[in-house]
């Protein structure tokens, strides 16, 4: 028996507005900001920011902005994110469930805040996935939440996703200026407010069993000639995990068409005592400058220093 010719077309042509309505469910993948592990599929309207690390909706005036952590940060950040808690910073908890995720959980909180003499509408979900913690806050006004709803928010929520790795091309552009060669160094983390941190090794950890350099614009005076070599040395106070420092070099020099200025010193490992060398270069411009620091194993050094003076010599502004 054969379906009338009308009946068929009528028939085919629901069948494939279901398909066209499930397909898109089905198809969407995450969505992962500019240099970030953690993504989702965004509700309508939201599109990925570039002044932060998130989704925005300008129409609606409402952002949605993701930081993470270390997978065993979870418990402690559950615990914290009491109703009581939140009420004391102006939070007023009015949504408080469970996300179930296909490898992990979470929980969705959400709820009105006054602050300014404003009415907003906030959401926070906080998530365990793929080794990773989550911490997603949503910020609109409260006239925005009929537009950006809590459903829309929840669906979101459970597409919360973890990839293995930012590429490297995301690491690097979000910084203000490049490197032209990184000499056997790879980029380990970037950061919005213009730092990176490079190493040489398999390892993903900042620690000083493998050659790392930390590299980082700061915005301010600069300092007159004969104030930098004291700036340079509060600046190198900084540097982490060393001990029983000792300067062994001091000195003004010149890098590309630059003023500059080099300390280099030997010191131990804070945890271990392991005896390292650190190089210091700062690269003065005309409303702040350059701190790269390099820090190495000493039985590496003489190895590892060309190295990190071609990283230096490489850096310039995009």
């Amino acid at each position: 028996m054969s379906l009338p010719n009308t009946l068929r077309k009528t028939t085919f042509g629901a069948l494939a507005a279901l398909m066209m309505a499930i397909v898109p469910a089905f198809a969407a993948d995450p969505v992962f900001p500019i240099n970030s592990r953690v993504g989702m599929v965004p509700p309508v309207g939201f599109t990925p920011a570039t002044r932060f690390v998130g989704f925005e909706n300008v129409s609606a005036n409402a952002a949605i902005l993701i930081s993470s952590m270390p997978g065993e940060a979870y418990p402690e950040l559950e615990k914290n994110l009491t109703d009581e808690a939140l009420t004391k910073s102006g939070l007023k908890v009015t949504v408080r469930e469970p996300i179930a995720l296909k490898d992990g959980k979470g929980v969705f909180i959400a709820g009105p805040r006054e602050a300014s003499g404003q009415k907003h509408y906030e959401g926070i979900a906080i998530a365990t996935t793929g080794g990773v913690t989550t911490f997603i806050s949503v910020q609109m006004l409260e006239a925005s939440h009929e537009k950006v709803t809590d459903a829309m928010l929840r669906d979101a929520f459970k597409t919360i996703s973890v990839r293995k790795e930012i590429p490297d091309s995301e690491k690097l552009a979000i910084l203000p200026y490049k490197f032209g060669n990184l000499a056997g160094f790879r980029v380990l983390r970037t950061a919005s407010d213009g730092s990176a941190i490079l190493t040489e090794g398999p390892k993903d950890t900042v620690n000083l069993e493998q050659p790392f350099m930390l590299v980082g614009v700061k915005v301010g005076a600069v300092p007159k000639r004969e104030e930098r070599d004291k700036f340079a040395r509060d600046v190198f106070s900084g540097a982490p995990g060393l001990k029983d420092v000792k300067i062994t070099r001091a000195e003004p020099l010149r890098i590309g068409q630059s003023d500059g200025y080099e300390i280099m010193a030997n010191a131990k490992e804070a945890e271990g005592g392991a005896d390292v060398t650190a190089v210091q270069w700062l690269r003065f411009g005309d409303n702040g400058h350059l701190q790269m620091l390099g820090i190495v194993r000493k039985e590496k050094w003489a190895e590892v220093y060309p190295k990190l003076r071609a990283i230096r010599d490489g850096i310039d502004q995009k």
